[in-house]
């Protein structure tokens, strides 16, 4: 049966007004989710999209995560996971120190762009094997990581390091990195690597160490942060945020609290931030102007933060943000920092010394 002009006309209008209302949705979606975004996790997960029109968009199922790495001749290269065991086909050096960067952490203003830091990092350190892995390219593909696909990038990242270890990277030269959600996932990555080795091979093989940024304070539908002190050799936690992103609780071997802000409760926000957004990235910030820009940001161990204002530290004690920490090093550390780059007091003259905080020499 054909059908007429009119019938035909009517139901290409209904597809048309069907469409824009699927777009409409979807933009609904957005700003549901950036609204709820900067209330903290909790209210992220239990953001009330729509998430049937959002499975009809590209970009959030876990086989959209990228993996990104350099040629021999400093050429960027992006694959999709799927293609995680040909890593072993780039400038990948046994020789060098590994840094395997998890981000799990989006942001689209630029002063705080996470991707072009990553980028920025892997074009100047070439003394490193560099590989960052991205699930956050844009805030609705964080959102079904968080909320759906954790497990599976934790998955990944297992996979990642087990390609690495059988090309002759040692994992005692491997540093997990990994800032908010992309901590969670690292230190999980971590977890599964060494519970697969030892399932194949019966011995123990631990990453040397996370670094583990601000790590996320809630996951959905679970009460497992997965960064715990046992991961790897060594797990470095620089703090940030410990209201609504961040954790306030030491877990890891080092604890690194810039400014006091995390671990001493008036402490609310980082110097020149005023939201909870800022002072979770702040951290970041500090490791990348220490990992990329080569800056000395130095922390004092102490029992306290409050002691730590007094001068009453062990001096002898000091490690710098960034991924070399002394073997011996452990328990809580703090340090001071300005509002905005160069962060580290250093440029300015300022030292750590017995009964004062800083002084300026």
């Amino acid at each position: 049966m054909r059908l007429s002009w009119r019938v035909l006309l009517n139901l290409s209008l209904l597809a048309l007004c069907q469409a824009a209302s699927v777009e409409e949705i979807q933009l609904k979606n957005i700003d549901i989710l950036t609204d709820s975004f900067h209330k903290g996790w909790k209210e992220f997960c239990d953001a009330p999209v729509d998430e049937g029109v959002m499975s009809l968009y590209n970009g959030i199922n876990p086989s959209d995560t990228s993996i990104h790495l350099l040629t021999i001749n400093n050429q960027s290269v992006e694959l999709p996971i799927r293609a995680l065991s040909e890593i072993r086909d780039f400038d990948i050096n046994p020789q060098r120190k590994t840094l395997l960067y998890v981000n799990g952490f989006y942001t689209a203003d630029s002063y705080f762009s996470v991707q072009a830091h990553l980028h920025m990092m892997q074009a100047r350190r070439r003394d490193l094997n560099v590989i960052v892995v991205n699930f956050a390219k844009d805030i609705q593909q964080l959102y079904y990581a968080l909320r759906h696909h954790l497990t599976l990038h934790g998955y990944f990242i297992a996979k990642i390091l087990s390609v690495l270890v059988e090309n002759g990277v040692d994992p005692e030269d491997i540093t997990l990195a990994g800032h908010s959600v992309g901590a969670n996932a690292a230190a999980l990555g971590a977890s599964l690597y060494t519970a697969e080795y030892w399932h194949s091979h019966r011995k123990i093989s631990l990453i040397d160490q996370l670094i583990a940024i601000d790590p996320a304070s809630h996951i959905c539908d679970t009460s497992d942060l997965f960064v715990r002190n046992n991961v790897t050799s060594r797990v470095v936690v620089i703090h940030g945020e410990g209201n609504i992103f961040g954790v306030r609780e030491p877990l890891g071997t080092i604890d690194i609290y810039p400014n006091g802000v995390g671990f001493y409760p008036k402490r609310k926000l980082q110097p020149g931030c005023e939201s909870w957004t800022c002072s979770h990235m702040y951290p970041f910030l500090l490791f990348m102007e220490a990992l990329v820009e080569g800056v000395s940001i130095p922390s004092v161990r102490c029992e306290n933060w409050m002691q730590f204002k007094d001068g009453l530290c062990n001096y002898q004690d000091i490690v710098e943000i960034g991924i070399t920490y002394p073997a011996a090093a452990k328990g809580l550390y703090f340090c001071v920092t300005q509002p905005h780059p160069p962060f580290t007091l250093h440029e300015n003259g300022f030292e750590y010394r017995s009964r004062n905080s800083i002084f300026r020499q």
